[in-house]
């Protein structure tokens, strides 16, 4: 991304002795769902085309004038945006158990005069709170330097002519603003998630916490070497809690005894991973764990008859298997019919008859489907 330069006229007017500030290279990473809007437009009426473009696209199935009252109700949002020293505004819009949920995501890059990024985060929390004494405060270490977050709440009036209703709407939003001091710049950005689906508030923020992990600056030779220095480097694991590798155990032993083989035992780990909802939401934290292992060495004439045993064995559980399940491969996963220790449980088994293994994969649940809110926010 990049940001317009200082008119000429302004740039004379500066102190010849005043020090020169650090030219960075800002960026962070939207997942592909977060639609941008066109804050940075070179004009008006370029910005307006753009604008009605996007809503046509999101609202496809919708009437002109719906779509029409949501460009508008866009556009009266952006006007303030602009005065705010926005420098990106996204709709992030998702499905979630069926229902549409909502939320915004704003940065702002201001100027401030403190040479101390300690002092100025203080006196920035110091300010905040008297405006907002009631919010929760916490500094917070991301991977691009440390930050101060507030979490509270915001709101907004719809005015009759934008509303889609035709009638006047007070929206009330669940907020974070992220504060995060550009080092050596005398500037600061300003990100801020705003959510008025409550429901799905912990999904938002998570997808929020994971974005700020991304954000990075530097030189141009700095961001390459970085970007260098990333790429060679393995990523973090987290080891999954002991209660997670229990239950996969159980299991898995319970597997075992369906399937009801001799042979050799291979294997055995349990690596962490995400499972394929949170990846598709642009979630990249780990949320489950997998327990791998095989049985080699096995007779063919035993191998062919594991797979409808092992079906046979757990459907009469309440497991359910999918459409993925063939006559050497077979999914199961257990749904609200099973009992409830293995709700939320699946496992994939398969058989090479040529190589005499049966090889089998026991996923846990996705922690972030019961989980209290617990993000990089705390």
């Amino acid at each position: 991304m990049s940001y317009p330069s200082a008119p000429a006229e302004e740039a004379a007017t500066a102190a010849p002795t005043a020090p020169e500030r650090t030219r960075l290279n800002i960026g962070w990473i939207m997942p592909p769902f977060v639609r941008e809007l066109p804050v940075d437009a070179p004009d008006y009426e370029t910005g307006a085309e753009q604008l009605y473009t996007l809503v046509t696209d999101l609202m496809a199935d919708r009437s002109d004038e719906d779509r029409f009252r949501f460009a508008l109700a866009l556009g009266s949002q952006m006007d303030l945006m602009l005065e705010a020293n926005v420098i990106y505004a996204g709709l992030c819009l998702l499905e979630v158990e069926g229902r549409p949920s909502g939320s915004t995501i704003v940065v702002s890059q201001i100027e401030h005069e403190s040479d101390d990024d300690e002092e100025l985060l203080r006196t920035t929390q110091e300010t905040l709170e008297r405006t907002h004494p009631d919010d929760d405060y916490q500094r917070v270490e991301l991977p691009c330097g440390p930050a101060l977050s507030r979490i509270g709440a915001s709101g907004f009036i719809i005015s009759a002519q934008w509303s889609p209703t035709g009638q006047e709407v007070a929206v009330q939003q669940s907020q974070i603003q992220v504060y995060i001091p550009l080092p050596g710049a005398r500037e600061m950005l300003i990100f801020a998630l705003d959510s008025p689906s409550s429901e799905d508030w912990e999904l938002h923020s998570e997808l929020f916490a994971e974005i700020l992990k991304t954000i990075d600056w530097g030189t141009d030779q700095e961001v390459e070497d970085y970007r260098a220095m990333r790429q060679k480097s393995a990523p973090a694991t987290v080891e999954p809690a002991d209660g997670v590798k229990q239950e996969l155990y159980w299991h898995s032993s319970r597997l075992m005894d369906a399937v009801a083989l001799h042979g050799s035992m291979g294997g055995g780990d349990i690596t962490s991973l995400t499972c394929a909802e949170c990846w598709g939401k642009g979630l990249r934290s780990a949320c489950s764990a997998r327990h791998s292992w095989y049985i080699g060495e096995v007779a063919s004439g035993d191998l062919a008859r594991t797979l409808p045993r092992v079906l046979e064995s757990f459907a009469s559980q309440g497991w359910r298997t999918d459409g993925e399940s063939t006559g050497e491969r077979v999914c199961l996963w257990a749904g609200d019919e099973a009992p409830k220790r293995s709700v939320g449980h699946a496992f994939t088994a398969s058989v090479d008859t040529g190589a005499g293994r049966f090889t089998a994969e026991v996923n846990a649940p996705c922690t972030r489907a019961s989980a209290s809110t617990d993000s990089l926010f705390g």
